[in-house]
């Protein structure tokens, strides 16, 4: 069975006419006895194109599976079609006619890439006068929230020798975390003789 299949797709694809029915139903029986043969549903696909059918966007996908290179496929089923492809924003196209239609505009991309490499070619840079006055002024002694104060902060503050603020900061953590309040109670005796020494 396998050889007389071979047989009769060799013979299909030897005088092979895309527009021709006969030919199409043929692959189309061939397929449907073996539908992972990538090279009749290639050859299917394309006839479809040709005839323009409806079925052609539905087979698409599943041939694009089959295809272990997808930019041949594409070849092959544009191969001596030069049709204009116009973009409709309503129009829905297959993968592939996508890439018709970026390959359409493609001068206006390598013009746009020109451009941008024109660009980063001379560098243009921002002057910034020395005399330049920072008009907002940031207040860092600022009060901080209660559920802001952590550990890591406290130890800033000490780090900083701000030492009021540490022991505020674990002031405020031992009410947060009473379980650790011993803890917190020896650091800010401990930031009490860091103040003495100062």
């Amino acid at each position: 069975m396998v050889k007389k299949t071979e047989n009769l797709f060799s013979n299909i694809i030897n005088d092979f006419d895309f527009m021709d029915n006969k030919h199409s139903d043929e692959l189309k029986k061939i397929l449907n006895t073996y539908p992972y043969f990538q090279c009749a549903s290639a050859y299917y696909l394309k006839a479809l194109k040709v005839q323009k059918k409806t079925s052609y966007n539905n087979l698409l996908p599943k041939t694009a599976l089959l295809t272990f290179n997808r930019s041949k496929l594409r070849e092959w089923l544009f191969i001596g079609f030069n049709e204009d492809v116009e973009v409709n924003k309503n129009e829905k196209y297959s993968f592939l006619e996508w890439f018709d239609i970026i390959n359409i505009n493609e001068p206006e991309v390598d013009q746009k890439l020109n451009l941008i490499d024109e660009f980063i070619k001379n560098s243009p840079k921002i002057e910034i006068k020395e005399e330049y006055e920072v008009k907002t002024k940031i207040n860092l002694d600022s009060k901080i929230g209660n559920e802001l104060i952590t550990e890591t902060l406290a130890k800033v503050y000490i780090a900083q020798e701000k030492f009021n603020k540490a022991i505020k900061a674990y002031e405020i953590l031992s009410l947060k975390y009473p379980k650790k309040s011993s803890f917190f109670a020896d650091q800010i005796n401990y930031i009490n003789k860091l103040k003495s020494k100062n």
